[in-house]
Order: C-alpha cells, then sequence, then structure tokens
C-alpha cells in the first residue's frame, strides 16, 4: 500500500514540475468536456427551430361554385399556413415546388390538385370521392427532416379536415334551426298531418277489401251474377279515392326507400372508417413504444391516447350494428349474412375491449418500472394488428356481399306497395268493362274470383303495413320523442361546429418533465465523454512503472494501483469540469445537482477502470477492445434511440452495457428521481468495477510475459 501511494505521488509531482506534461494533462482533462459541450448545445432545441426547413406549397385548386357561391378550400389553406411558422412553407408555383424538390432546395413539396374544393363538396352528391394531396418529399436531403416534414403534412390534412366538418356542421346547423323554427310556428304538427293520411288510406283500403270479398262470395252464386255485382262495387269515385291513397303512400315509400338505400351506403363509409382509424391506432401504439426509452411518462401518456382511437372504433362498430340490426329486423325475411355481420362486429368490439385493458395495464406498468417486456409489447402490436385485419376483412364483406344483398331486399320490400298501386289503377279503369263482360258471360267468373282472392291477400298485407307504420309514428309521440327532436335540432350553430371539428380535447399532463431537448440528451453525451476521456488517457498515458532506486522490487499489483490513481485522479478531473460546464455553461435543467456530479463521479470510477484494467492487461489489443465496446455502447445503450427500436442483437446486450446503468441513473437527476431507481441503476454500474479489478489484479498476472513478448514482435517490424 506505501508503494501504491509513492507511485501515484511521485507521478503527481512529475507532471506538476514538467510545464509540457501540465499542459497536455490539461488538454487531456479538458478535451472529453469539449465532446459533450458541443454535442448537447447543438442539439439543444432542434424541434423548436424547423421553421428553417422549407417546405413548399402549390395550390392549383380551381374552386367549387356552391349554391352561386365560389369557394376554394385550397386558397384557405394556403391562408393558414401563411399564419403557421412551425415549418418554413414556400407558396410557390407547382413546377417550382417538384423543381426545388429534386435539386434539394426544398425538404419536401405540398400540391393542392386542381380538383380539390371539387371533390369535397361531393358529400353533396351521391357519388362521393375522397380529395388527394400530393406530397413530396426528398428522402436523400437529411434523415431526420423528412419525418418533421410529416409531421408538418399532418397539420395540414388536420387543418383541412377540422375546417371542412366546422363548415358543414355550421351550415346543416342553420338548416335544423329554420326546420325547427317552421314546425314550432306551425298550427298543426307534420307528424299528426303523415298519420292522418295513412289512417285515411287504410280506411280506403278497409272499404276496398269489404268490396272485393262481397263481390268475390256474390260471384259463386250463378243464378244471380249480375245483380250481386251491382249491387257490390263501390262507384267510381271509391276506386278513385282508395287509388289516390295507395299512391300517396307510395309517394312517401318511396322517399324512404331512396333513403334506405342512402343509409346502405353510408354504412359503408363507416365501416371504412373503422378500417382507417385501426391503422391510426396501431402507428400511435408504436410511436408509443419509440419513445419508451427517452421518456417513459410519454410512452405511458401516448399509449392512453390509443385508447381514444379504440373507443372511437367501437363507436362506429357500435352506429353499424345497430344500423344493420333495425334493417334487418323491419325486413319480411332477415337476411342470414347481416346476422353474422353483426356477430362479426360484436366480436371485434370484445377484443378492442381486451386490447383497452391491456393497454391500460401496460401503461400502468410503465409508470411504475419505467419500461415494459419486449413481450408485452410485440403482444400488444400483434393484437392490434389483428384488429385492424378484422375491420379490413369486415369492410371487404360488407362491400361485396352484404350492401348488395341490403339493397336488394329494400328495393323488394318497397315495390310490394307499388305493386299495388299499379293494380288498383288497372282494376279502377277496367271495372266498367268487367261490370259488361259479366251481364254478357258467366264462364269467366271463375278466373275472376281467383284474380279477387289474390287482390284482397294483397290489400290485407298492405294494410298490416300501414298499421304497424302508424302505431310506430303513435308511439313517437306518446314518448314526446318530437319534442326531444326539436330541443336537438334548437341549437348554436357556431357551439356545434366548433365541437364537431374537434370533439375531443387532449390535456397532456409531463411527468419527469425535461425542458429542452438538449438537457434531455445530456446523459448520453455526458456519459459517452467519460469514456472518450478514458481512452484519451490511455493513449496518452503509459500504464507501467519504471523503477528507481526509491521504488524498486514492485508487485504486480502495487504497479497496478500505483499507476491506476493518476488516471483515476485526472478522470475525476474530467468528470468535475464537465458536469460544471453542463450545470452552468450550457444551463441544463438538473433536478438533483449533488446526485448529477455523484453519478457521473462513480461513472468515471468504473469507465476509467475498466479502460485502464483493458490497457494494463492486453496491451494495444486491450484499448482496441475498449474501442469496440464504445461503439457497441453508444448504438446499444439507448441513449439516443429506444432500444426497442433497435436490431435484436443490441436489444439482447442493453442490459449488460455500462453506459445503461450510467445513464439510466443521469436521467433520474436531470428529470425526477422515482422512488429507488436511481440507487439500482449505481449498484448496477458498480458491479462492474469487482470484475474489472478481478481481471486486472488476478488475472492480468499470467499474460503480463506474454504482453512483452508481444510487445517485442510489434517494435521489430520497425513501425508499430
Amino acid at each position: 500500500m506505501k508503494h501504491t501511494i509513492q507511485i501515484f505521488f511521485r507521478d503527481l509531482t512529475k507532471i506538476i514540475h514538467n510545464p509540457f506534461a501540465l499542459i497536455v494533462s490539461i488538454g487531456m482533462v479538458m478535451i472529453p468536456s469539449l465532446y459533450a459541450w458541443f454535442n448537447i448545445a447543438a442539439c439543444w432545441d432542434p424541434y423548436g427551430n424547423t421553421q428553417g426547413i422549407s417546405v413548399a406549397v402549390a395550390n392549383t385548386d380551381s374552386g367549387y361554385s356552391l349554391a352561386g357561391v365560389q369557394i376554394n378550400v385550397g386558397g384557405m389553406v394556403i391562408d393558414n399556413l401563411a399564419k403557421n411558422n412551425q415549418i418554413g412553407w414556400r407558396f410557390v408555383s407547382k413546377e417550382q415546388a417538384l423543381q426545388g424538390v429534386e435539386d434539394g432546395s426544398y425538404y419536401a413539396a405540398v400540391i393542392i390538385p386542381e380538383d380539390f374544393s371539387t371533390k369535397i363538396a361531393s358529400i353533396l352528391t351521391d357519388d362521393i370521392q375522397r380529395p388527394t394531396i400530393q406530397y413530396y418529399v426528398n428522402q436523400k436531403k437529411n434523415a431526420v427532416a423528412p419525418k418533421i416534414t410529416d409531421k408538418g403534412v399532418g397539420v395540414i390534412q388536420q387543418q383541412i379536415n377540422e375546417t371542412f366538418i366546422a363548415t358543414a356542421t355550421e351550415a346543416v346547423g342553420n338548416l335544423l334551426n329554420d326546420a325547427g323554427q317552421s314546425i314550432q310556428n306551425a298550427e298543426k304538427k307534420p307528424l299528426d298531418g303523415l298519420i292522418q293520411s295513412l289512417n285515411e288510406a287504410n280506411s280506403s283500403l278497409e272499404d276496398f277489401s269489404t268490396s272485393i270479398q262481397a263481390f268475390e262470395n256474390a260471384s259463386l252464386a250463378i243464378d244471380d251474377v249480375l245483380q250481386t255485382v251491382q249491387d257490390t262495387v263501390p262507384q267510381a269515385e271509391t276506386w278513385e279515392d282508395a287509388v289516390t291513397s295507395v299512391d300517396d303512400v307510395k309517394g312517401l315509400m318511396d322517399s324512404s326507400q331512396t333513403a334506405s338505400t342512402q343509409i346502405a351506403s353510408s354504412l359503408e363509409d363507416i365501416v371504412e372508417m373503422a378500417k382507417e382509424t385501426g391503422s391510426s391506432a396501431s402507428q400511435s401504439l408504436t410511436d408509443a413504444f419509440a419513445l419508451l426509452h427517452t421518456d417513459a411518462q410519454a410512452a405511458a401518456n401516448q399509449m392512453r391516447e390509443t385508447k381514444d382511437g379504440l373507443y372511437r372504433i367501437i363507436g362506429f362498430n357500435n352506429k353499424v350494428i345497430t344500423a344493420l340490426e333495425d334493417i334487418n329486423n323491419a325486413l319480411p325475411i332477415p337476411l342470414d349474412g347481416v346476422k353474422q355481420m353483426v356477430a362479426r362486429l360484436q366480436s371485434s368490439n370484445d377484443v378492442i375491449n381486451q386490447l383497452i385493458t391491456d393497454i391500460d395495464g401496460a401503461a400502468k406498468t410503465i409508470e411504475e418500472a419505467g419500461s415494459l417486456p419486449l413481450e408485452t409489447q410485440n403482444q400488444l402490436l400483434e393484437k392490434c394488428n389483428q384488429i385492424q385485419g378484422d375491420l379490413t376483412d369486415i369492410s371487404n364483406v360488407y362491400k361485396t356481399g352484404i350492401r348488395p344483398s341490403l339493397e336488394q331486399s329494400i328495393k323488394d320490400v318497397y315495390q310490394s306497395l307499388g305493386s299495388l298501386s299499379e293494380l288498383l289503377s288497372s282494376f279502377g279503369n277496367t271495372m266498367p268493362g268487367i261490370t259488361r263482360s259479366l251481364e254478357g258471360t258467366s264462364s269467366a267468373l271463375g278466373h275472376t274470383v281467383d284474380a279477387l282472392a289474390s287482390v284482397d291477400t294483397l290489400i290485407t298485407k298492405t294494410q298490416d303495413k300501414i298499421t304497424r307504420m302508424v302505431d310506430g309514428l303513435n308511439s313517437v309521440e306518446e314518448e314526446e320523442r318530437w319534442d326531444k327532436l326539436l330541443e336537438i335540432i334548437w341549437n348554436d350553430p357556431d357551439v356545434t361546429s366548433s365541437f364537431m371539428s374537434s370533439p375531443v380535447q387532449i390535456q397532456t399532463n409531463n411527468l419527469y418533465n425535461i425542458e429542452n431537448y438538449g438537457s434531455a440528451m445530456t446523459p448520453f453525451y455526458t456519459i459517452l465523454c467519460l469514456w472518450v476521456g478514458g481512452l484519451v488517457l490511455v493513449a496518452i498515458l503509459k500504464c507501467n512503472v519504471k523503477e528507481d532506486e526509491r521504488l524498486h522490487d514492485l508487485t504486480p499489483t502495487e504497479v497496478y494501483f500505483g499507476r491506476y490513481l493518476i488516471f483515476l485522479f485526472l478522470g475525476l478531473l474530467q468528470t468535475l469540469v464537465v458536469c460544471l460546464g453542463d450545470l452552468y455553461l450550457l444551463g441544463i435543467q438538473c433536478e438533483n445537482i449533488p446526485l448529477f456530479f455523484l453519478s457521473a463521479f462513480i461513472a468515471s470510477l468504473v469507465f476509467t477502470n475498466i479502460v485502464y484494467t483493458l490497457t494494463i492487461s492486453f496491451g494495444d489489443i486491450g484499448k482496441a477492445i475498449a474501442v469496440i465496446l464504445l461503439v457497441i455502447q453508444v448504438a446499444g445503450a439507448g441513449g439516443t434511440y429506444p432500444i426497442e427500436v433497435m436490431p435484436q442483437f443490441f436489444q439482447a446486450v442493453h442490459p449488460l452495457l455500462p453506459f445503461t446503468h450510467a445513464i439510466n441513473a443521469m436521467r433520474e437527476t436531470i428529470g425526477g428521481i422515482y422512488q429507488t431507481a436511481y440507487w439500482m441503476d449505481l449498484l448496477k454500474l458498480s458491479a462492474y468495477l469487482p470484475i474489472s479489478l478481478l481481471i486486472g489484479v488476478i488475472l492480468r498476472k499470467p499474460l503480463i510475459r506474454f504482453n512483452h513478448f508481444f510487445e517485442e514482435q510489434l517494435e521489430e517490424t520497425g513501425i508499430m
């Protein structure tokens, strides 16, 4: 032990008394700090300066005339982007935009097509078309810039969607208010008039049915054919009233048929929306896992935000289920395919609810442990992909099977009343001829009786349908739903449009908030510079001790510890300088300064010992091993990207690397300490020190002679 201290003080004295050695030592202390400071300063707030990223925007939208008013959605987008300074928007022609992206003048370009407003306005027609914005990006210009420009284009899409929804909702709200006012001012509710018309039609059909039955029975009495027919057939005006009433009902049903067909089309859009939302939920979950090792709380928040998309899918599915069940129950013969479709949608909701429960558990695990097992992540992504696949299959089945069947069934139902109307009209026109024919011959009575029986059956079915309609409408009145409808449509269009354009507001609650990106990257670059500092020391200082008159007959252990003390001393000075610079030169965020210094000093102790041990034990080969370890740790410690997005090899070695635990411990001091996480990280980091000492003190002795032989062989080359 005495010789160990003597070696250290002798080394320190020689450095102090030699000006050149002192200057070099100062350089060894300062240079690693510069590496950390420059990198931290360079990435201080990169995402807060994205206005320097140039993105070209070209508007070729020709606009659209709606009710005499010219609208240009593309121009509205340009006006809004001019107020947005998050990205450097450049408003140019289409040719300039494309050329600029190709030659690198712009990172990306957004082209609004000529028919953009026309396709947006197609929502008011039967032929709905989705508008498309063309997006061009120069992937070669920079690796990170495309990710930033992608977010900018996402802002454009969201802005257009919100503007369109708000405008459309406000217009509908104004129309509903006008309709509500008209209904409220009316002396007689339209619902009452509709019920009265249906009752009159039903009464006419009842009279007509009675006449038909009487005529049929009388026709069987061959002896009194002509007299019975004349007494039983109703007057001409009775036929006209019956036909007119049924025609009125037919007009109402034709309108209903059009609405029902549009519902079948709308259901397809809802299914498509559910499928697209499923894709967004899968991407949101992937983004959450990407944040896991840079900001665990942000990852947990992102995962909980994923649930919003999943709840929307359940809402879409429930709407489709309700609509399909209502339509199917109204059909004379329910469709089996619709029942199967409803069962698949309900099964999909069950899987989604289970995924929501799993996401809650995973988010809670992240908040408590700061990480999430890779197996759990894969299970969540697999379940999310399963949901997306189910929704895609459901969408395809609806398009190819369910919708055509629904539309045909609806068409068949509504044609029945049309057939009745045509039959009654034809019957009324031919009644005089039938009467004359009956007066002239009795041989046609048998056929006439069969025809009348068919007509009577059709009338009975129609009466049943009208009765059900009247009962349903009466129940609406009884339950005061009409007043509720007025209450719903009587609203403030501005408030409604604002809500519909953005129905959900997100309140972000940051846990372990870090002020800027530079502070978040400080642990990685500071820990990295401490390892680099150890490499600088072994590159300049000798590991072997030269004996003299005072120090001789030194044991390998005394040599090891005696020379290591100067390495440790300079390494701690490097740590002191870089930490002071981080805190007071750069002004990084730090929640616990004493523990910040402690984590850095322990990291320096472990790193300098590892690098020193490798060098004194294996010579130049040890230096190469130290460099290889540096390269592996830069990629595998999760200092920049989440370890989950790295190749499998780096994920496997991640828990075994000293960098991992040193960076995690320093992150605790910067963002805020969670329970015993800081001390556990320091304990794991300190575990490398006994291993390094074992190699340097015990296992190194058999290698001393081999190292001398190896160095002699290299020196013989004259160049090594």
